[in-house]
């Protein structure tokens, strides 16, 4: 009889916080997985992807932008900055509207979880961004030339525009906001945000790829017809890439036609900018707590101490390596005006060689060095860098794969393929692959508080300045260089490298972004116990204040 009360006393589910907290966490994540299936499939299918679609595809992407929007604005008002709600609340209370204040006041916003990671992802995320809102800003004064495109666009745009510039904001200065578990419309909000960042990624994609066949159209009729006829096709070509050949209804962007391959550039930042923010949302939603104000509070550091000893070595041995990549990268373009695509792609594919090689050397060396240095335990951040870690080994993997493949199929039918191009990505997926096993490593690494050794520093400066070159490298490589893949492939090739591109420039910079935390944190004297004494005086300490 007892255990039939105590059954009957015990809460239903539906009224138990934590069966809440679950649901809310199970929907939203059910709903995000839905809009991405579903704006993957819009995006992906040739229907919605007609002209005659282009009524619906625009009211599509002005919902999906506005919803954002309009999420970013209650999490600002509700969550970021409560004061202004409660300032009404007081007043209301005052007038006698509200009797109980307790149950209306906002609480106050608790900044302890794992957020956007490092000051160097953060101020990646500003630049890319940044790029990315220029690309939109300038589609919106595109819209008004000759022309004029319907209004939606403009619309669609400029909240694309709001949408950018708010998520920006919201990751560099309030990402690490502590959400708390039961709130419902913060927890779809973010995980609306991360559907949208994930479609804009696929989009964006989408257009590259476009881009890059019709760009691969041309040079095929101007080598392969070098008469009367090459030249009419070519003007016609150029006659259709004129503002003249803009409708009122088309859905591609008129800044790709306009900028030429400075808009690849402004694509490949919207990329990573899209990719970066879904992350980041994702780890927000994820890491809540049922009531933030009781959780443990960490103070945030007002400064940073930079110890420079120990770096010159490694870093003009970089600035050389820098130097011969920028020097490869003109005489590429010499050599692609003199109509010598064969040295030019063959200058690329050495100069690949030889950087990976010294760079899988540097990683290897770097191991060794820091094998008597101490392991530490999860700090933040470290979660963030993880994921889009792997995620840039991942798009790196296809990347090469592909390649390789590619150089095996023309070998099977007997076409001539420069022997460099099995070298270089087999080394390039080996050295990334010891990269980023390094950083993984290499990140949970401290040095001890008594030592006044710092093994690994030169290297690891050395690794930093290599990997912010290659960021650049890649980025002229993926968009100018043709080296490693046939004049001709497959549509599926021509996706799958078109979405691994940018994926391979981000690696790049997010491996310089780990290897920076890595430089500052693995050898701070005071890293490990608070009663040591500050650092040598005669050391060379930088301080920089935190933005």
């Amino acid at each position: 009889m007892t255990s039939d009360n105590n059954h009957e006393n015990m809460k239903r589910w539906t009224k138990n916080p934590e069966a809440r907290i679950f649901c809310i966490n199970t929907l939203s994540a059910l709903y995000a997985l839905i809009l991405t299936m579903i704006a993957f499939v819009i995006e992906i299918s040739p229907t919605w992807r007609s002209q005659e679609m282009w009524l619906e595809y625009s009211i599509f992407g002005v919902l999906m932008y506005l919803f954002a929007i309009l999420y970013f604005t209650y999490f600002y008002l509700f969550v970021i900055y409560p004061n202004i709600i409660n300032s009404i609340i007081y007043f209301l209370h005052r007038r006698g509207r509200i009797a109980s204040l307790h149950r209306w006041l906002l609480e106050e916003p608790v900044f302890n979880g794992e957020g956007a990671g490092t000051m160097y992802l953060r101020i990646g995320t500003l630049f890319f961004g940044s790029m990315g809102a220029v690309l939109y800003i300038t589609e919106i004064l595109l819209c008004f030339f000759d022309t004029q495109r319907n209004g939606i666009y403009v619309t669609k745009y400029t909240l694309a525009v709001a949408f950018i510039y708010m998520q920006m904001h919201f990751i560099f200065s309030n990402s690490k906001v502590l959400l708390k578990s039961s709130n419902a419309i913060a927890k779809f909000g973010l995980m609306h945000s991360v559907a949208v960042n994930l479609w804009t990624w696929l989009s964006i994609c989408l257009i590259k790829s476009d881009m890059k066949h019709s760009k691969k159209e041309m040079k095929h009729a101007e080598d392969g017809l070098k008469n009367q006829t090459a030249t009419n096709v070519l003007a016609q070509w150029s006659y259709n890439l004129t503002t003249n050949s803009f409708g009122a209804h088309d859905k591609q962007l008129r800044t790709i036609v306009k900028m030429g391959s400075s808009a690849n550039l402004l694509l490949t930042c919207l990329v990573e900018f899209s990719l970066i923010a879904a992350v980041i949302c994702f780890i927000i939603w994820k890491n809540d707590h049922p009531n933030p104000g009781n959780s443990e509070k960490k103070p945030k550091k007002q400064s940073v101490r930079f110890d420079c000893n120990g770096t010159s070595v490694g870093l003009f041995t970089a600035i050389f390596i820098h130097i011969i990549s920028v020097v490869v990268i003109g005489l590429h373009g010499i050599y692609m005006k003199d109509h010598n695509e064969k040295v030019a792609d063959q200058l690329i594919g050495y100069t690949d060689v030889l950087m990976f090689v010294i760079l899988l050397f540097a990683c290897l060396l770097a191991l060794f060095q820091m094998r008597k240095l101490q392991y530490t335990s999860h700090v933040h951040g470290e979660v963030i860098d993880d994921i889009l870690l792997i995620v840039g080994l991942a798009g790196e993997c296809v990347y090469s794969c592909a390649a390789i493949d590619l150089y095996v199929n023309e070998k099977l039918m007997d076409r001539p393929v420069p022997y460099i191009t099995m070298i270089a990505f087999s080394l390039r997926i080996t050295e990334v692959i010891v990269q980023t096993l390094f950083i993984l490593i290499a990140a949970r690494m401290r040095s001890s508080p008594l030592s006044n050794k710092q093994p690994g520093k030169q290297v690891i400066t050395f690794l930093l300045i290599c990997n912010i070159n290659l960021f650049i490298y890649h980025t002229f490589e993926t968009t100018e260089s043709s080296f490693g893949f046939p004049a001709k492939v497959s549509e599926v090739y021509t996706v799958m490298l078109t979405i691994a591109s940018p994926i391979v420039v981000f690696y790049r910079f997010h491996s310089s972004a780990c290897l920076a935390e890595i430089w500052k944190n693995t050898y701070l004297r005071n890293g490990h116990d608070a009663n040591v004494g500050p650092a040598d005086s005669n050391e060379k300490l930088m301080m920089i204040d935190k933005l």
